[in-house]
C-alpha cells in the first residue's frame, strides 16, 4: 500500500524500471529470483514500496547509473507542455524525454508555444537557486514579432513596462534588449513571470510569432536541435556549484560594526 505521495516513492518493480536497472518485463522475475537488494538486504516482495532517492537498490550487485545528482539540458519543442501530465491530453516534456526524464523536475517553465532551453534536475537545491528571482539569473530569448520595432519601443523595454499579472498591474524590471533585425529582438530578463516576454511585447502592441529561450544564466542552448537532450558537462556542473557557493558566501557574510569608545 502506498504510504507517501512523494514523487520518489514507488513500488519496487517500478523503481527498477525507472532507475534503468532492468526492464518492466524482467523486474518481477529478478525480484523473485533474489537478484534485487534494497539497502543491503535481498528483497523478494514485489509489493514493497521504496524511495528511489534515499534507498540503495541493486540488481545482481549493480547500482543504477541514474543515482546521484543529475542535470539535463533540453531543447523543448513547440506545442509541448512543461508538466508531468496534462488533463487535455497534450504532449508533455516527459513524453519527449522518455526514461531520461525519470526523477527529474524542470527548472522553471516554458509555455506551450515557446521553445528552447529548459534545464531539468533532481537537485532541489540547484533548482531553487536557478529559479529564485532574488538571484537575478538572466534568461535570454530570441523573439520574432509580426511588425518592425522602433528604437522607442526598445527603450521602453529597457526601462520596464507595465503588464497585467493575475489581474494586477506589475512593472517589469529593466530588460537587456538587442535588435537582431527589424522584426526580431534578443531580450534578457532577470525575472520569470508567467508568459512575461509575450506580455511585455503585447503591452507595446506587438504579437510574438516565435519565442526561443537561448540561455539561462551561463547555460546555453547552443546548436541543440528541437527535442534534443544532453547531460550537463562536468564544467557546467562545476560552474553551477560555484555559483551556488558564491551566493552562500555572500549571504553568510556580515559587516561587523566597530564602535569607538
Amino acid at each position: 500500500m502506498k504510504t507517501s505521495h512523494s514523487a520518489h516513492r514507488v513500488s519496487l518493480p517500478r523503481a527498477l524500471s525507472k532507475l534503468g536497472l532492468t526492464s518492466r518485463s524482467r523486474a518481477l522475475l529478478d525480484i523473485a529470483d533474489g537478484k534485487v537488494a534494497v539497502n543491503g538486504k535481498i528483497e523478494q516482495n514485489p509489493h514493497r514500496w521504496v524511495n528511489m532517492k534515499e534507498d540503495k537498490i541493486l540488481v545482481s550487485g549493480k547500482e543504477s547509473k541514474l543515482r546521484g545528482k543529475r542535470y539535463l539540458v533540453f531543447h523543448k519543442p513547440v506545442n509541448v507542455v512543461t508538466t508531468t501530465s496534462d488533463e487535455k491530453g497534450r504532449e508533455t516534456i516527459y513524453d519527449v524525454l522518455g526514461s531520461k526524464g525519470d526523477g527529474l523536475i524542470p527548472v522553471g517553465r516554458l509555455d506551450k508555444n515557446s521553445s528552447g532551453l529548459l534545464l531539468l534536475t533532481n537537485d532541489n537545491q540547484a533548482a531553487d537557486f536557478l529559479s529564485n528571482p532574488e538571484h537575478e539569473i538572466h534568461k535570454t530569448y530570441d523573439a520574432s514579432i509580426e511588425k518592425p520595432i522602433t528604437p522607442s519601443d526598445l527603450q521602453k523595454l529597457r526601462e520596464g513596462v507595465e503588464i497585467i499579472l493575475n489581474g494586477n498591474v506589475y512593472r517589469t524590471k529593466p530588460a537587456e534588449v538587442t535588435m537582431l533585425s527589424k522584426t526580431k529582438i534578443r531580450i534578457s530578463i532577470a525575472e520569470g513571470k508567467n508568459r512575461q516576454v509575450r506580455k511585455m511585447m503585447e503591452e507595446l502592441g506587438f504579437s510574438v510569432l516565435h519565442l526561443v529561450r537561448i540561455s539561462v544564466g551561463p547555460f546555453k542552448l547552443g546548436t541543440m536541435k528541437s527535442g534534443q537532450v544532453r547531460e550537463m558537462s562536468a564544467d557546467e556542473v562545476e560552474l553551477l556549484n560555484e555559483m551556488m557557493k558564491r551566493k552562500r558566501v555572500t549571504r553568510g557574510s556580515r559587516v561587523r560594526k566597530i564602535s569607538h569608545v
